[in-house]
């Protein structure tokens, strides 16, 4: 099993705040969301929609696993870090990391 970062690493929390930087917190109970957040949510383009989740979720793992082993060097690091801040950037940041992954190991993502 790869080794990661444990939860309360200053890199691993780094890496959770960054990729959830974007994402609006959910209302109190009880109260409406705000009509713009309502719509984008009902067409699943808003920042932290499952798709999104994915993202972070896959992020978070291999930023952690690299972190960890000491193949992200501190200035990449932190240029990652900006890149995951946005939904977009962490589309396209899985996209190239999936490509590598798949590039690498000789196989692609089933869909």
């Amino acid at each position: 099993m790869e080794k990661t970062l444990p939860e309360n690493h200053p890199d691993m929390i780094r890496i959770v705040h960054a990729a959830h930087r974007d994402i609006a917190p959910k209302p109190p109970k009880g109260q409406a969301n705000s009509l713009a957040n309502a719509l984008a949510s009902a067409l699943g383009n808003a920042p932290g929609n499952d798709e999104d989740l994915e993202n972070i979720e896959f992020l978070t793992y291999v930023l952690s696993v690299n972190r960890a082993s000491g193949d992200i060097d501190d200035e990449a690091f932190e240029r990652l870090l900006q890149r995951i801040e946005t939904k977009a950037g962490r589309a396209e940041l899985t996209r190239q990391f999936t490509e590598e992954l798949e590039a690498e190991h000789g196989y692609e993502d089933e869909d």
